[in-house]
């Protein structure tokens, strides 16, 4: 099963990328892929699989459902619900996971609100 580039698709992976300190290079080893696929993955124009979209979210620690723009439609749902076993608080003290997860609600309202004004620009 191949899933068609959506342009909510392509720029989540990219800003995870950028916040990243992988390359093109690098995540594409990862995923199985040269550079050049992945590059096309990221402008729209190559098909992703169901088995290449899963090992991009496990790379970037999140959910496909995050990657396919599905967190947008979720705001009821915490963003922590979206991160895979790679977020492990248990070891902090209760006050401090509740900071994280605030922050990490914080950071997702701000996205969101880029997205919006960005889809708004264009």
């Amino acid at each position: 099963m191949n899933l068609k580039i959506t342009d909510t698709l392509a720029k989540r992976i990219q800003y995870l990328q950028d916040n990243s300190e992988l390359t093109q290079t690098e995540i594409a080893n990862q995923i199985g892929i040269d550079r050049s696929a992945y590059s096309r993955i990221l402008s729209g124009n190559r098909k992703i699989s169901a088995d290449e979209l899963s090992k991009i979210a496990d790379i970037f620690g999140v959910t496909t459902d995050f990657l396919l723009g599905r967190t947008i439609d979720l705001d009821d749902v915490p963003s922590a619900a979206h991160f895979q076993n790679t977020l492990n608080l248990d070891d902090l003290p209760k006050d401090r996971r509740k900071a994280v997860i605030e922050y990490m609600e914080y950071q997702k309202s701000l996205y969101k609100k880029e997205m919006e004004d960005k889809a708004k620009k264009d």
